[in-house]
């Protein structure tokens, strides 16, 4: 399914029910760094305060998308 949103060869780590979207050609290290953030627990310190969308999704299963711009 997720191929459908973000494409074919999209690459994809699922973690914590946080499936992170790497559209950013990243290397394995920079991958490596954001899966170590979801698993300490990081990925929602990084959240605006002030983004009720964001405070919405705090602590629920979604898809982190990095891309370049």
């Amino acid at each position: 399914m997720l191929t459908k949103v973000y494409g074919k060869d999209v690459m994809v780590s699922m973690v914590n029910g946080y499936n992170l979207i790497h559209l950013d050609d990243p290397t394995e290290e920079e991958i490596k760094r954001r899966i170590k953030e979801v698993l300490d627990d990081q990925i929602d310190d990084d959240l605006e305060d002030d983004c009720p969308l964001c405070q919405m999704t705090k602590g629920q299963p979604c898809d982190i998308v990095y891309f370049k711009q």
